[in-house]
């Protein structure tokens, strides 16, 4: 049994103040009991984060050309990105996502080569060693890859063999083959701590039938749904061209609407939309660092304000330092999706802290973190009081959580456990090299760098043909 003696332990961080002082005692993957305890130590105990939509972005976009643009454009930038080790380039992602208290991840696998079981295998064992809870994400896609329109802008604007070289690097295999997939690759890593889900990229990548046939392999399965949803304008004037009744209605139709079903992002879900999705126990993952990088916005917290839809804070390996922080992340989408006025509602900080550490969860199994009670799992990260509030004065327990909240970030995490499992010690993971595996994975992309030439003109072609024509 370990026991972690604190300076203050926050159980419950959206239900209640922390208290000074006080004992965890971890009992294998669970925590045993929570103890009263003299204060001892620089360390405040919280529960372990939650991020609940992710890509794996070892290697970062910017470092390989792709700068911060709108999405439909950013998107074609990502064919820049070098291939490289799928375990390397996991290992990598989920390392730093430690070091910010990051415990569970739901990752949407984005594929590099046609070795798609390979390449789970390889997340999935990257994801163990570092120590991560891990909901892999498996996607199911069939159209629209070189734009909403079924590419015709973009075939229209680049030469026959741009287009053929563009659908070559999109070829798939038919979406039953992906749906079969995914069971070889729940079979090959499922787990106690990894779960495989199924991952339609959004309705625009995903035809009908296709959709339809997920939902129902997830009904026979058990299995969740993790879908992109309503990102960004250009979006949801799509969807309301294929459904105007709604994107509750689209998903209804499909069999998709229902508690097994995460979306991502929301930026124009409607407050009817909102409402319905609630009713259904959809659970929602907000991306507010990526939302704001990639020129969507920001979701509407007034409108799911009202909601019972389960929230979850997600990088989606976007945070807005390129650090994936998640402490940073929980507080940025307080500040933009909390109340701006006296007379503005929005989330209030404890929706978003319950987000980030609570419901969050349920993207990834369905289940709510409880906290750090007795019998939960023993997700704990040690925050350095020192780092956070060294100069506090008054000494009262809100006033500690006030200074947390507006201060919290990666630098101050000191050590995370895991299921009990210490993954973080003293500021540094405890199951890899990860500075060694980051100047591997850059070496190892700088030597195989190779841009293909028509990724700039697609993108240029993209960006035009989704550019709004002014009146002369």
């Amino acid at each position: 049994m370990t026991r972690l003696r604190a300076a203050a332990i926050w159980a419950r961080p959206w239900d209640a103040p922390p208290v000074w002082g006080g004992e965890l005692s971890l009992s294998g993957a669970r925590i045993g009991a929570v103890t009263a305890a003299e204060a001892q130590g620089d360390a405040i105990l919280i529960p372990g984060l939650v991020n609940a939509h992710d890509h794996g972005r070892g290697l970062r976009p910017l470092a390989y050309g792709a700068p911060d643009a709108p999405l439909e454009a950013w998107l074609w930038d990502l064919w820049r990105q070098p291939k490289t080790d799928p375990y390397l380039t996991a290992l990598v992602a989920f390392g730093r996502m430690a070091l910010s208290g990051v415990a569970t991840v739901v990752h949407n696998h984005l594929p590099q080569t046609g070795d798609w079981l390979g390449e789970a295998k390889a997340v999935a064992q990257a994801a163990r060693d570092i120590g991560l809870r891990l909901g892999f994400v498996v996607p199911i896609l069939d159209r629209n890859l070189a734009g909403y329109d079924g590419g015709a802008a973009v075939k229209a604007a680049v030469t026959a063999q741009d287009w053929a070289a563009i659908e070559h690097a999109q070829a798939l295999p038919p979406v039953e083959e992906q749906i079969a997939l995914v069971g070889e690759i729940a079979d090959a890593i499922d787990g106690p701590d990894v779960i495989t889900q199924f991952g339609p990229p959004g309705p625009q990548w995903l035809g009908e039938k296709g959709l339809t046939a997920v939902a129902q392999a997830a009904e026979q399965s058990g299995r969740r749904v993790h879908l992109h949803l309503l990102e960004t304008r250009l979006q949801r004037s799509w969807l309301d061209a294929e459904c105007p009744e709604g994107a509750h209605v689209f998903l209804e139709r499909a069999g998709l609407l229902n508690n097994r079903l995460t979306v991502a992002h929301g930026v124009f879900l409607r407050p009817g939309e909102i409402a319905a999705l609630s009713d259904a126990g959809v659970a929602l993952a907000l991306n507010t660092s990526s939302n704001l990088r990639l020129f969507s916005g920001t979701a509407d917290g007034s409108a799911l304000l009202g909601a019972r839809l389960p929230l979850g804070i997600g990088l989606d390996g976007m945070g807005f330092d390129d650090d994936a922080d998640i402490l940073r992340e929980l507080r940025l989408t307080a500040a933009l999706l909390g109340p701006r006025r006296f007379d503005t509602a929005g989330l209030s900080r404890s929706a978003i802290l319950r987000a980030g550490m609570a419901t969050g969860r349920t993207a990834f199994d369905g289940a709510e973190g409880q906290g750090l009670l007795p019998m939960a799992q023993a997700d704990v990260v040690a925050l350095s009081l020192q780092k956070l509030a060294y100069d506090q004065i008054d000494p009262a327990p809100e006033a500690l959580a006030g200074l947390i909240m507006g201060r919290a970030s990666r630098s101050a995490v000191r050590d995370v456990w895991v299921a009990g499992r210490q993954i973080v010690k003293d500021g540094a993971v405890t199951g890899a090299d990860l500075p060694g595996a980051e100047r591997a994975l850059v070496d190892a992309a700088r030597a195989t760098y190779a841009a293909p030439d028509w990724a700039s003109r697609a993108r240029a072609a993209c960006v035009a043909a989704s550019t709004p024509k002014r009146p002369t």
